[in-house]
């Protein structure tokens, strides 16, 4: 036993004998079982890789345990006698007990106090696993699953940020999904035009719409209420630019539009367009033809957001019953050996879809085409009324005016109407003709389409449900949610009694556009489920769903999240208007000593203008007469370490308690050493801060979406609140 003193008065570190009362049953252990030494308890927080080397460099200083001096246990303390023939008896030790067995197969007794955690993961994949054997216990045993994941960390091992702008024929370049069987896409292609045409022989007049004039379209379209100036191109040579709703520029690599003389390449790198109000979500159309491309938008009004004052009694109270959705044409260009690249024909309005309906709120394309039933594909939307339906979306003649439409009833309806006050909150495509649903009540319920038909209705959490996604095409029934208040559950469709799983920590989450499938990886992207405020994307492997692994960090509050469904490259966006792009599939596979790196693609900052400013302007086109208010985007900025600030920080400690050591120990320190740590302390201390920043509302990224079809891959579009929306090509040669 080891006796310390702690001035002058000798205690004795000894456990108490555990007594038990009469009501008390003790919980028998037999004296011979094993624990697990390797168990690691879910933390409920983002995991950061630490440096092994801080470690080894303490490893041979003593500590003050080592320093004291051990005393025989028979030292004046009498040891408790046990009689071997009776158990012993001790009370319920938490976590532990969890895996104390006998055996393998032995369940062990549940924990009976309540501080103890019961979520925790006993499982094969350990939190230290690394490179090789994470590889392995994720994407194994079978030695073809391992050999896909080996392959493609090699093809993208020369891209840490953006994916290469080559076509699938390349040994570097994008390509399908390799983990679906040869023929896949062509055969859902075909499935899919035989249902919609039985759809259409047995109910023809299902959707029903008018056409409508363009004074009426127009007016329904939601007012951008002036216009916008833009500042673009370099930082040190950047200028303005004034967009209208419906004007857009075509844009340089330098950020500068084409053809202007300061512009250095006059090759178009993508577009900027006003669409005259908030995108609140975006969706590309899935198309196998290589002449256009088509971006549905669904926005709203600024006033819908605007803030009110509570004693304003003359507040706007109009109900917002009418909505639409904007379909947008992208032309591209063709290059010899390359993916299809931007073209310097500016985007053109297709035409709108309006409604009664509500506000949208989330769109979806069906991501199978439907390009042989002469469409653009099945388009799922969720208004304001707590519904979801299914429209078609036509294929527009090549005309010079937008055609704008009026849909007096969809397709189909979705939601729980026999149900009081519970209404969709999110929803997910699973394949043509099945779609998922999350409901007010935390419930997820399995739609078919035709026939119409609720198939399955799961309670899978107990709050709202923010957001959810399938993981289609591979996994199509495998679907995760992410509630309000709860964790973030993984169910699979085809078993639901059975096959669900959750991450063990609970999250409180407000944001939605935050959830995503990442088809190379096999896993789902989401925002790391913790308990405290974070701002760190996690993967999170279907295999493995309550394991989560940090991917990158954001300096500020995320709010939407995007893969690539041919490469395993992903983009996040902030409230602070910057948009970061890294290598995923590098991230997870890092090895030590490895640099990673993330590219901040552009940053975007927006401010209003206060209608004091606008009295008194004339209306002559240069003033701010008729202006909304002014953005500015920056681009060209250098990659950074991908690593969490918090992490660095801690690094950083570490290096200043060694160093304090050396300098007790006689050593002497340099004085320009001394100055960079405090800088680089200083500069830690910046990042984490800013994590905290209120910037202007209309500042943040909305929502992200890469291009879904092959050729198009490195095309991406990124909506902001200012009404802005950005669509690049980020392939990089």
């Amino acid at each position: 036993m080891r006796l310390r003193s702690t001035r002058g008065v000798r205690k004795r570190y000894v456990e108490e004998p555990a007594v038990f009362d009469d009501d008390d049953e003790p919980i028998v252990v037999p004296e011979d079982h094993s624990k697990d030494d390797d168990f690691e308890a879910q933390s409920d927080g983002p995991q950061a890789e630490e440096d092994d080397d801080d470690d080894k460099e303490d490893a041979g200083e003593p500590t003050s345990e080592e320093e004291e001096e051990d005393v025989p246990d028979d030292a004046g303390v009498a040891e408790p006698k046990d009689d071997p023939s009776q158990p012993k008896r001790h009370r319920n030790t938490g976590a532990g007990m969890i895996q104390s067995r006998k055996g393998f197969h032995d369940i062990p007794h549940y924990p009976l106090e309540t501080r103890i955690v019961t979520r925790v993961y006993a499982g094969p994949l350990r939190r230290y696993a690394r490179y090789s054997a994470l590889r392995d216990a994720m994407y194994g045993p079978e030695y073809d699953r391992i050999k896909v994941i080996w392959d493609l960390e090699i093809r993208w091992a020369d891209f840490p940020v953006l994916p290469p702008r080559l076509p699938p024929e390349d040994e570097q370049g994008v390509i399908p999904s390799p983990w679906l069987p040869p023929g896949f896409e062509r055969g859902e292609e075909k499935r899919a035009y035989l249902w919609y045409d039985d759809f259409q022989l047995n109910a023809p007049e299902v959707q029903r719409s008018r056409a409508l004039s363009p004074d009426d379209g127009q007016r329904l379209l939601p007012g951008g209420e002036g216009d916008i100036i833009t500042l673009m191109g370099p930082w040190d040579k950047q200028k303005e630019f004034r967009l209208s709703q419906g004007e857009s520029l075509s844009v340089s690599p330098s950020g500068l539009p084409v053809g202007d003389p300061d512009a250095s390449d006059q090759t178009p790198s993508g577009w900027t367009l006003d669409v005259g109000g908030i995108p609140l979500t975006i969706s590309w159309a899935p198309l196998s033809r290589q002449d256009v491309q088509v971006l549905a938008v669904a926005t709203i009004p600024f006033a819908d957001q605007k803030p009110v004052p509570r004693d304003d009694s003359n507040a706007d109270a109009a109900p917002k019953t009418t909505g639409c959705i904007q379909l947008w044409e992208f032309v591209p260009e063709k290059r010899s050996g390359q993916l299809a690249s931007p073209s310097t024909r500016p985007p053109r309005l297709l035409g709108a879809k309006c409604f009664d309906w509500g506000r949208p709120k989330r769109l979806e394309f069906c991501p199978v085409p439907l390009e042989p039933a002469g469409m653009y594909g099945l388009l799922a939307i969720l208004t304001g009324d707590g519904r979801a339906r299914v429209i078609d979306s036509r294929i527009v003649d090549d005309a010079d005016a937008p055609s704008y439409e009026w849909i007096e009833s969809p397709l189909v309806t979705l939601g729980l109407t026999e149900d009081y006050n519970v209404s969709v909150t999110c929803l997910t495509w699973v394949n043509t003709n099945r779609i998922a649903l999350g409901h007010s009540d935390g419930s997820i319920t399995l739609w078919s389409i035709y026939p119409h038909q609720l198939l399955q209705r799961v309670a899978a959490h107990t709050t709202y449900v923010i957001d959810i996604c399938s993981a289609y095409p591979s996994h199509p029934y495998l679907v995760a949610s992410v509630p309000v208040g709860g964790c973030a559950t993984l169910t699979d469709l085809a078993q639901p009694s059975s096959e669900v799983t959750y991450f063990p920590v609970p999250a409180i989450s407000f944001q939605p556009n935050l959830l995503c499938w990442n088809e190379p990886m096999q896993g789902f992207m989401a925002l790391y489920p913790s308990s405290t405020p974070n701002t760190t994307i996690a993967f999170l492997h279907h295999r493995y769903f309550c394991q989560a692994r940090s991917i990158t960090t954001g300096p500020n509050t995320l709010t939407c999240v995007s893969a690539g469904t041919t490469h395993p490259f992903i983009l996040v966006g902030c409230a602070d208007g910057s948009v970061f792009a890294c290598n995923a599939l590098q991230k997870l596979f890092k090895q030590k000593g490895e640099p990673l790196r993330k590219l901040k693609v552009f940053e975007h900052e927006y401010k209003p203008i206060e209608p004091e400013a606008q009295q008194g302007q004339p209306d002559d086109g240069v003033g701010m007469s008729g202006l909304r208010g002014a953005a500015r985007i920056l681009q060209g900025f250098l990659p950074e370490e991908n690593d969490d600030p918090r992490t660095e920080k801690r690094k950083e400690m570490d290096r200043k308690k060694r160093a304090a050591k050396k300098k007790k120990a006689g050593k002497r320190r340099k004085a320009g050493v001394e100055d960079e740590a405090e800088d680089r302390e200083a500069e830690l201390d910046e990042r984490l801060a800013s994590r905290v920043v209120i910037h202007e509302p209309l500042t943040r990224l909305t929502t992200i979406q890469w291009n879904p079809n092959v050729q198009f891959s490195c095309w991406a579009a990124c909506a902001m609140a200012s009404g802005l929306i950005k669509v690049m090509d980020l392939g990089v040669e």
